[in-house]
């Protein structure tokens, strides 16, 4: 692969992955805590539209990370160690696992009225979820440097 290419996979994949770190720490330290906060009267408003917005903010960072983490798997620098990619690869694959089989189906459930369990459920395991964006952004800030510190 080219350097430019792979520089550039490499700066998509660590902003978006580092966007979507930020994102989440938002939402695992604020939003969510917030949910068990909110008047039941409010909570479904409330609910609906951090549920509407939230896709647009993290979507495209969560999608775009694993796209290139994906791409950088088969197409890495030369002196990116395979298990790198790999790695944030994995990671990315296991946010999106997460949000599609954990956060979206107690989404649902909060769609339909404020319940103390299901935010409680929310709130501790959406933990998982932030320490895998951590993890992402990790290896790609890593490869990024290597690439980077190669070139002096």
């Amino acid at each position: 692969m080219g350097f430019l290419m792979g520089t550039s996979l490499l700066v998509v994949a660590s902003v978006a992955a580092l966007v979507a770190t930020g994102i989440e720490y938002y939402v695992v330290a604020i939003a969510y805590p917030a949910f068990g906060m909110v008047d039941a009267r409010q909570f479904l408003a409330i609910h609906a539209l951090h549920t509407e917005r939230i896709a647009y903010a993290i979507g495209p960072a969560l999608l775009g990370a694993f796209a290139a983490n994906a791409l950088l798997v088969a197409n890495r620098p030369r002196n990116v160690p395979l298990w790198l990619p790999v790695v944030a690869a994995l990671a990315g694959a296991g946010v999106l696992a997460y949000t599609a089989f954990v956060a979206v189906p107690l989404h649902v459930r909060l769609a339909a009225g404020a319940d103390t369990k299901t935010i409680g459920a929310l709130n501790a395991t959406e933990w998982m979820r932030a320490m895998l964006t951590v993890l992402q952004a990790t290896c790609d800030v890593a490869m990024l440097w290597l690439v980077l510190r190669a070139t002096r």
